[in-house]
């Protein structure tokens, strides 16, 4: 994906916002941010609220009301998406 400042910049700072809201909550793991976008809307979003609980993007997706727009969403998320199985399933598995 080729980053344009005029249309991807806001989505990737409203993944970061989003991820402050996460704040001590999520201690050890870190703040993340996700924000889905269908053309050129944003229609999920959401962010880690606490430790061992639902990651971002599991919650972004969750929160999308047509599902079928997944498949030609993008979602830009405030830090690359984890591939192990810990607390929670891998959540490249589930976007990919």
């Amino acid at each position: 994906m080729v980053l344009q400042a005029d249309n991807d910049l806001p989505f990737l700072q409203r993944s970061l916002s989003l991820a402050r809201l996460g704040t001590a909550a999520v201690f050890p793991n870190p703040q993340v941010g996700a924000v889905i976008v269908h053309q050129g809307r944003i229609i999920g979003e959401g962010y880690h609220a606490f430790a061992g609980g639902p990651h971002a993007e599991v919650a972004a997706i969750r929160s999308v009301r047509v599902p079928e727009h997944l498949s030609e969403a993008t979602m830009y998320v405030s830090l690359e998406p984890c591939s192990f199985h810990g607390k929670t399933p891998p959540c490249a598995n589930l976007i990919i």
